[in-house]
């Protein structure tokens, strides 16, 4: 063994997974196992980073060993059983892909079984994929613009409330380190292809907008981040999404003393108010920013081993909750837009992701979601939507 860890990516050889497979094949502290299925596709990168140990199946990972580490980078019919039966068997971190799973119950599952297995359970990667994120959320956490009195997602949830809203939801989150408490929601139709042939209305992804109203007075659902202590809570305002305009901004959030818009290539942070107002440029935008990767997703995982560690930086959790916003926008878009708490009493709600999402490219064809074909080594693949 080369390394201090083994970790296996399950679904290496797919769309995802093999970004995953790269990412844990460059660390020096991991030696990786590949687990697909797909014996053809999967020869090449078994041979492009010199993988020693293939398996088809979880299943037979399982029985002849148990990793320190699994990615399973699997559709969401598969998913949530994988990430289940690695908790269980007793891997010591384990991470999945967004969105965590259709019904709430099953996330509420993953979520107990890994906590109580004492297994870090990480969940896609919202907290990297806009420059310099966390350091934003401390930044703000630390009072440098004063109380958290508002916040807005401005190019609403398009496309998808639960396949691609979750970035900004947990992203939201993150930011504002506060839980939704109520949502009153509105939807437009799903786009085309989206819509899952066993999903009612209701149960449909679709593009979003609304308000949520968001407090700290819920705290521990949030485990990982120190909440900000902000009376009586805000509201953050979802706006509709516009098919002809891609609004850059994924969140943005006001203070008693600023505002700061989340976007690229790195956030726009205005401290003071009125004529006093002026861009600043925080210490940490003028380190080198992180180019975007898989590994800072990998490396909370390692982090997680390393140090024992249970809760970990966009977790499953994280996503469990973003799904239950989602499907709180869901439930009031379809009660006249009436105001919806959270959390929610019955967990049996379901959002149906696109049928990519749901049973993946080789079931549903890779062309479904607008890739161009399976993954190759070293090979990048446009998609339409993120």
């Amino acid at each position: 063994m080369t390394g201090k860890y083994r970790a296996a990516v399950v679904g290496g050889a797919g769309m995802w997974g093999n970004k995953y497979l790269k990412a844990f094949a460059e660390h020096p502290d991991c030696e990786v196992i590949l687990v697909d299925s797909a014996r053809e596709r999967r020869q090449p990168f078994v041979d492009h980073f010199g993988i020693q140990t293939v398996y088809d199946t979880v299943e037979e990972m399982l029985a002849a060993e148990v990793p320190d580490i699994v990615s399973a980078i699997l559709p969401v019919d598969q998913a949530p059983a994988a990430v289940i039966a690695c908790a269980q068997a007793g891997v010591k971190a384990v991470s999945c892909e967004k969105p965590i799973a259709v019904e709430l119950s099953v996330a509420d599952e993953m979520v107990r079984v890994c906590r109580e297995s004492g297994t870090a359970f990480g969940c896609a990667t919202a907290y990297w994929e806009m420059p310099f994120l966390p350091e934003l959320s401390q930044w703000i956490a630390d009072g440098n613009i004063g109380r958290i009195v508002s916040a807005a997602i401005p190019g609403g949830l398009p496309v998808e409330v639960a396949g691609a809203g979750c970035v900004q939801l947990t992203m939201l989150r993150l930011l504002t380190r506060m839980e939704v408490d109520w949502i009153e929601g509105w939807v437009n139709e799903p786009e085309d292809g989206y819509r899952a042939p066993e999903a009612s209305d209701l149960e449909t992804d679709c593009p979003a907008f609304g308000r949520l109203g968001l407090s700290n007075a819920s705290s521990a659902r949030a485990p990982v981040e120190t909440p900000v202590e902000t009376p009586g809570g805000i509201e953050c305002e979802i706006l509709e999404p516009r098919s002809e305009l891609r609004t850059p901004c994924r969140v943005s959030v006001t203070c008693e003393n600023g505002r700061v818009w989340l976007t690229q290539p790195e956030p726009v942070i205005i401290q003071g108010t009125g004529s006093k107002a002026a861009p600043v440029r925080p210490d940490f935008l003028d380190e080198e920013r992180p180019r975007r990767s898989m590994r800072p997703a990998v490396e909370r995982l390692v982090r997680a081993v390393e140090i024992g560690a249970v809760d970990v930086p966009c977790s499953g959790h994280d996503y469990r909750q973003a799904l239950e916003i989602a499907i709180g926008i869901k439930l009031s878009a379809h009660s006249d837009h009436e105001r919806v708490n959270l959390p929610l009493a019955s967990r049996s709600h379901r959002i149906y992701p696109h049928p990519y999402r749901m049973r993946g490219g080789d079931v549903v064809g890779w062309e479904s979601i607008g890739y161009e074909g399976p993954p190759e080594v070293e090979h990048r693949v446009r998609r339409r939507h993120g």
